[in-house]
């Protein structure tokens, strides 16, 4: 997976980043700060997909980006190239193309999914800024409350 690409697998929006951009785009989010020792490996839905230590492929939420929220996806990189053989793909004319979804105020913190006023499509580097922002208020609350 050296090039970026994103479409649907099934019924679930995903984007798998560039190898040569993962760094800079988890730089961009703070993985080092929020969830060091993962590596970025792409967006689905409103989870990163992230690869473990372990070699496995998880969907960690983005807000909060703690392994907490981690949730399996592939048992390792193989699964997930077969997997991509089924990616129906997105062109640059599908208007979400390169967008991420993002809930104004996050779920974590009583936001509505229901709520449409609270649904916003952005692009990659503002949605890293809410999740930094976001991400920073939850460690935050976690300090204060420990």
């Amino acid at each position: 997976m050296n090039a970026h690409r994103e479409g649907w697998l099934a019924d679930e929006y995903v984007r798998f980043f560039a190898l040569s951009a993962r760094k800079d785009i988890a730089s961009l989010y703070g993985f080092e700060e929020f969830l060091p020792g993962y590596e970025l490996w792409g967006s689905w839905g409103l989870d990163a997909l992230c690869l473990g230590r372990d070699s496995k492929l998880y969907r960690i939420p983005w807000i909060p980006l703690s392994e907490a929220g981690r949730q399996d996806a592939y048992p390792n990189i193989e699964a997930l190239s077969s997997a991509l053989a089924t990616l129906h793909e997105a062109t640059p004319a599908y208007e979400h193309f390169g967008k991420e979804l993002h809930f104004i105020k996050p779920f974590i913190f009583g936001g509505s999914p229901d709520d449409s006023a609270n649904i916003a499509m952005v692009d990659q580097s503002t949605h890293a800024q809410f999740c930094r922002f976001w991400n920073g208020v939850y460690a935050r609350l976690q300090t204060t409350v420990a």
